[in-house]
């Protein structure tokens, strides 16, 4: 209630001053209102002393009421030409009817239907728009708020502003939201819309307006064509707010409208067209037009009225012109009238720019158009820019739904260079391309089926593809088998042609003489003196053994003969040494075994006897001892060595070289060659650096500065790399410069000895579940059972079940079927027991009367056995081929890529430079499953690992490198692939064929004509099932010798590693490589992003200064000092287009016309 003081009446202002403070949220809603008793004491008090106001008093409150009241000059006039008395009277009665609209007045039983019945405060509305009243409730209290905001001055309007608005944004946004719109949900959103309105009747109003994010998008929600009475109201707003003066008002309502139109995925001024198109309603029509209008005519840049004037003629405003202007209402005619005004004055300013003339009739004709241009453009620098225009537009694929589309597109990134902002012409000077992305309007142009298509069609390229590289592959391993085929013959054809020129005819060996007679061999006789004696071959294995003949050895030589010693013993044979020499004679021991020779198990190895007494009294006699054993060289467990028995007396044996004292044991198997011995005397063993592989030239070694990180990686050892080895040719010097050394140097330099990672594998048990093999006795219950459950599903007679199996028929049979057959079948001798009740056929049950039919059938499970195989023959094949394929290609893939190999030679030079100082320094290669343990070397500050260095090196330097993951596309089908199923489903295979013919082989003669297993299985299967296990045997061989020489080209043991293993490591390594490039670009962007985000910050900062040194000016439609009615004298404006004149300083006609008259 406003103060009141008297003699010297002083009344606050009814309105909000200019600085306003901003009240504190009311949580609770707090009554103020005085005791029934205390209103007419207060009440003629208040009177008394208005009544006692002097002239002046009364005109100054006469003033303030009617600017509280929202009159504009014209409805001040009659009121301020009344006597005093009665602007006393108005005065008195204002007073208190302010008073009461403040204070507000309840009365029991809430709000009431009619607003005579109650007078609500402020507050109270407030109250009940938070408390969420019913949907019926809301209306009238919406219809009551209504009617306060508009008779209420504009206090009571700031008072309820200061929260009352955010409540009406959120119903209103809350109603918009719902999926399904109720009758009565209509009302309240049309209410809300006419309470926004009332609100917005004032300065202050339409500020709080402007400076709500939410209104403006609401409002522009709000335009429904379907609800045509709230429309009429939502785009009556929107022009009036289009033609405030508030800076950057219209980019916030178009932006709105935007966003809106979005949300919906249309053209944004597609529901002012369809309100256009509602004959009925005629207030929408001009509405529409008025927000056309208001639209289009209030940016300055001519060139941007333009895009938007055009924009509303595409959405389909050219069509609805004429017959808008047939309509006859004054109104209408207005807002077409001032349409075409403005279109007609944007030409002829156009063409004072441009010195174009008459567009108004060129615009409108596209041959017109295409003719103008081109005269202008004739014998001009810019007619080839034109003709090479137009040639581009003759590229764009004849497609229906993808040329509107390009079209579309192009339209747009003409209109960023031609209508550009600044009113400045672009910079000619930058050659870069366009930032433009039209990408999501093709895609949502092209049709999604055709998209499938592709995407079909596509698959279909690649599955033939695969179908060619197979047959191929089957072809190769066709021919492969023929050509030994054609080699076998060739021998052959060699060997009878040698037996018939030499007439000899090759005759079978003499069988071995039987173990009952004792057949004696009879060696040779001894050989003359000094003639070198070649021993006799060894034994064949269990010589012994099998013939039960005795190997007698060959008889001493001679003296003065050189003894040659007899071959080694082969495996499993039992070798009786050779006689001791006769005196004279100079042995030369036995060679020792080869290394890696091992003794075969069950053998007995013999050593020879000593000489015979008296071999040192002969002259020249010396017994050489035999060498110790070469390095490698072990015996096979179970293998019986005996050692040599001592010399006999008299003979003087030649020990071998002792060890010298405190010398070390004989250098292990596989180590360095020991140093000669110089002379006589012998020194130390000193391990000999053996000469690298190959003409291989020993690694650099690098000097490195600072401790780095070391790369675990498992050094190849030089004797183990091949000739054709990739190890041999990899040049990783080539990635040497002195900024990748420094890179390294800051990433993983440390001055901790790194720790060595410890890796436990944990072993899991899988715990397999055991069937109860359960005896089946004839027909017993649950045998009985599960055939009669099985009959049941099938409802085919017994005899029709019969003759499908014994014919075969592939139409019916199938792999289901077969299976069920057969695990339901019971034991055959339970099957021959039931067999011999065929007399009581019709006394047994159903499951016992299948029995006896199906027993009639010979060799049945045999039969069935072979039907399931030749049903399941292609997945059999579909399983193993694919497998064969994939390692196949992943094989010569790995082979033949060179950036492959580029990314080897990288990682071979970071990790040498790396471990410069350890024991894998100047590594000659590594093995190659450490590619994917090289994202556990980290770096220095742990934020990143040597695999996205890698890759960060690779995308900037070396991006030719990148293409390894494009190069190896059957890795990660090959990765699937197990050896081991392969051959094991090989070997199945090829022991159920072998089964299905000896099965065929000993098939007994039937005389059923039905019966056409045979036939069938002879004819039409075995031989396509034979030559198919053939070409996959062959290509599953050729499978193999790709990966061992894969093995040997990368240095790896191909049989201890896996194919699954090597490849799913390989594809491991891919997907983590791929993984890192999409981290580091994803680090780069939020780099790029936080740099972009301080400049923002910066440039939103300067604005923000700038902005608070400029004041927001509103448009003025009154005179000076006058703040209500804005919205009625906007929408006056607007009606009368008023609005519309003088807005823009425009070009007289006369002036450009007679200018033209002159030029021509």
């Amino acid at each position: 209630m406003e103060t009141v003081n008297l003699p010297n009446l002083i009344i606050t202002s009814f309105r909000k001053s200019t600085v306003r403070k901003e009240k504190p949220l009311i949580q609770h809603h707090v009554d103020t209102q005085p005791t029934i008793s205390e209103i007419p004491l207060a009440q003629a008090l208040l009177d008394e002393r208005c009544m006692n106001l002097s002239e002046k008093e009364v005109m100054d409150l006469f003033e303030k009421m009617m600017e509280d009241m929202n009159l504009n000059e014209e409805r001040k006039a009659p009121l301020r030409e009344k006597d005093l008395s009665t602007k006393r009277e108005m005065v008195v009665q204002y007073i208190s009817t302010t008073a009461k609209s403040i204070v507000g007045s309840k009365v029991p039983g809430g709000l009431k239907n009619s607003k005579h019945e109650c007078t609500l405060s402020s507050q109270e509305y407030i109250h009940e728009l938070r408390s969420g009243i019913a949907e019926e409730k809301l209306l009238n209290c919406l219809e009551s708020l209504r009617v306060s905001l508009t008779s209420n001055p504009v206090s009571w309007v700031n008072n309820f502003g200061h929260e009352g608005l955010g409540l009406l944004l959120d119903a209103l946004e809350r109603l918009l939201d719902k999926k399904q719109q109720e009758n009565i949900d209509k009302k309240n959103q049309h209410k809300l819309i006419q309470c926004l309105k009332a609100f917005m009747n004032n300065k202050y109003g339409l500020q709080r307006i402007l400076g709500d994010e939410r209104s403006l998008l609401l409002l522009s929600r709000a335009i429904d064509p379907k609800q045509p009475h709230m429309m009429t109201e939502t785009v009556k707003i929107l022009s009036a707010i289009c033609i405030v003066g508030e800076e950057k008002v219209l980019d916030k309502v178009l932006g709105a409208i935007t966003t809106a139109a979005e949300r919906n995925n249309r053209e944004r001024f597609s529901p002012v067209v369809e309100g256009l198109e509602n004959h009925e309603f005629l207030q929408l029509q001009v509405a529409c037009m008025q927000f056309i209008n208001a639209l289009v005519t209030s940016p300055e840049e001519l060139d941007f009225r333009i895009h938007l004037r055009n924009e509303f003629l595409r959405c389909g405003l050219k069509k609805l012109l004429p017959a808008l202007k047939e309509k006859e209402n004054e109104e209408l005619d207005i807002q077409l009238k001032v349409f075409d005004e403005s279109k007609e004055e944007d030409l002829i300013e156009l063409s004072h720019q441009k010195n174009l003339y008459f567009l108004n009739s060129v615009l409108t004709d596209v041959n017109e158009v295409y003719h103008f241009l081109y005269n202008i453009l004739k014998d001009t620098s810019s007619e080839n820019h034109f003709l090479s225009i137009l040639q581009h537009f003759l590229l764009i694929r004849n497609d229906y739904y993808v040329r509107p589309q390009y079209y579309k597109v192009i339209e747009e990134c003409v209109s960023q260079i031609v209508l550009h902002s600044s009113g400045m012409d672009p910079d000619f000077s930058c050659r870069g391309r366009m930032d433009v992305d039209f990408t999501h309007l093709i895609d949502a142009a092209v049709d999604k089926t055709k998209v499938e298509e592709s995407e079909k069609k596509a698959a279909e390229f690649s599955k033939k593809f695969d179908e060619e590289f197979t047959a191929r592959q089957e072809a190769q391993a066709a021919l492969q088998k023929r050509e030994e085929k054609i080699k076998e013959l060739e021998a052959e054809i060699k060997r009878l042609r040698s037996q018939s020129s030499s007439g000899m005819t090759s005759l079978p060996p003499p069988p071995p003489p039987p173990p009952s007679l004792g057949a004696t061999v009879i060696p040779p006789p001894p050989p003359l003196p000094g003639v070198p004696v070649i021993p006799p071959p060894p034994p064949l294995p269990g010589a012994t053994a099998s013939s039960g003949a005795t190997i007698i050895p060959p008889p001493p030589p001679l003296p003065g003969a050189t003894v040659i010693p007899p071959p080694p013993p082969l495996p499993g044979a039992t070798v009786i040494p050779p006689p001791p020499p006769l005196p004279g004679a100079t042995i030369i021991p036995p060679p020792p075994p080869l290394p890696g020779a091992t003794a075969t198990p069950g053998a007995t190895i013999i050593p020879p006897p000593p000489p015979l007494p008296g071999a040192t009294a002969s002259p020249g006699a010396t017994i050489i001892p035999p060498p110790p054993p070469l390095p490698g060289a072990t015996a096979t467990p179970g293998a019986t060595i005996i050692p040599p028995p001592p010399p006999l007396p008299g003979v003087t044996a030649i020990p071998p070289p002792p060890l010298l004292p405190g010398g070390p044991p004989p250098p292990p198997p596989g180590g360095p060659p020991m140093a000669p011995f110089l002379g006589s005397y012998p020194f130390a063993p000193v391990p000999v650096m053996p000469a690298l592989p190959h003409g291989m030239k020993e690694k650099k070694k690098y000097n490195v500065e600072v401790s780095m990180k070391r790369i675990n990686w498992s050094k190849i050892e030089p004797y183990k790399i091949a000739e054709n080895s990739f190890w041999v040719k990899a040049e990783e010097n080539k990635f040497e410069s002195p900024e990748l050394f420094a890179r390294l140097a800051v990433t993983f330099g440390t001055q901790m000895k790194a720790k060595k990672a410890v890796e436990k594998q944990e072993e899991k048990k899988i715990e397999q579940s055991k069937k109860k093999n359960k005896v089946l006795r004839v027909l017993d219950g649950k045998t009985s059972q599960n055939l009669s459950i099985f009959l049941g599903s099938l409802r085919m007679p017994y005899e029709e079940i019969k003759n499908i199996i014994l014919e075969v028929n592939e139409e019916k049979l199938t792999e289901t079927f077969v299976q069920a057959v057969m695990k339901n079948l019971p034991e055959q001798e339970e099957i021959n027991a039931l067999a011999a009740l065929q007399d009581e056929y019709n006394d047994l049950a159903e499951s016992e009367q299948f029995i006896i039919v199906m027993s009639s059938v010979k060799m049945l499970r045999s039969r069935l056995s072979a039907i399931l195989f030749k049903l399941s023959f292609e997945d059999h094949i579909n399983n193993i081929k694919p497998g064969i394929m994939a390692v196949t290609l992943a094989c010569e893939e790995l082979r033949k890529s060179e950036s492959f190999s580029k990314l080897l030679e990288l990682v071979l030079f970071l990790g040498n430079y790396m471990n410069t100082g350890s024991r894998n320094e100047q590594s000659l290669g590594f093995n190659i499953t450490f590619l994917c343990k090289i994202i556990d070397t980290k770096s220095t500050d742990q934020k990143t690992t040597l695999l996205h260095f890698l890759a960060e090196v690779c995308e900037e330097n070396h991006r030719d490198i990148l293409k390894f993951t494009d190069d190896l596309q059957h890795v990660e089908s090959a990765s699937k692939v197990s050896d081991k199923t392969l051959k094991s489903n090989l070997d199945s295979m090829n022991k159920q064929i072998q089964h299905i013919e000896n099965d065929i082989k000993k098939f007994p003669k039937t005389e059923d004509e039905r019966d056409k297993f045979v036939e069938k299985m002879s004819i039409s299967f075995l031989c396509n099932a034979r030559d198919q296990y053939d070409k996959l045997s062959c290509m599953h061989s050729n499978m193999m010798k790709l990966y061992e020489n894969l093995g040997e080209y990368f240095t790896f043991d191909a049989r201890s590693i896996s194919i699954e293993e090597f490849f799913g490591d390989l594809n491991n390594f891919r997907i983590l490589f791929l993984e890192a490039l999409k981290e580091n670009n994803k680090r780069k962007e939020l780099e790029e992003k936080m740099k972009r985000a301080k400049l923002a910050r910066e440039k939103a900062e300067q604005e923000r200064l700038e902005r608070q040194k400029k004041k927001q000016r509103l448009l003025d439609m009154n005179k000076e000092g006058d703040e209500t009615g804005v919205m009625d004298s906007l929408l006056e404006a607007l009606q009368s287009g008023a609005a519309f004149r003088d807005r823009r300083k425009r070009v007289p006609r006369g002036k450009v016309l007679s200018k033209n008259l002159v030029t021509n």
